[in-house]
């Protein structure tokens, strides 16, 4: 995206939504989200769930709901393949 050019970006990579551990990482990455824009850097949770499904995630989860970041769903895997993830 071009407007993500010359921009750091952190991509955090899970497996899906609503699995055991994933919500304690959305919730760390929320708790330091501050320390992350003060260093010039995005933070973006990625699944291969799509935005219905993080849509509920978010709403239905304390943790999850903590994040003021975007989810991004890669249902095609297209993202997660381009960076070797899949």
């Amino acid at each position: 995206e071009a407007s993500l050019k010359g921009k750091w970006s952190v991509l955090i990579f899970m497996p899906a939504a609503f699995t055991f551990n994933c919500p304690t990482e959305v919730e760390d990455a929320a708790d330091n989200y501050a320390a992350f824009q003060k260093a010039g850097a995005e933070v973006y949770i990625v699944t291969t769930d799509t935005h219905f499904s993080h849509k509920v995630w978010h709403e239905t989860s304390p943790a999850v709901g903590k994040a003021q970041f975007p989810l991004i769903g890669d249902p095609t895997h297209k993202l997660t393949r381009a960076f070797g993830v899949h």
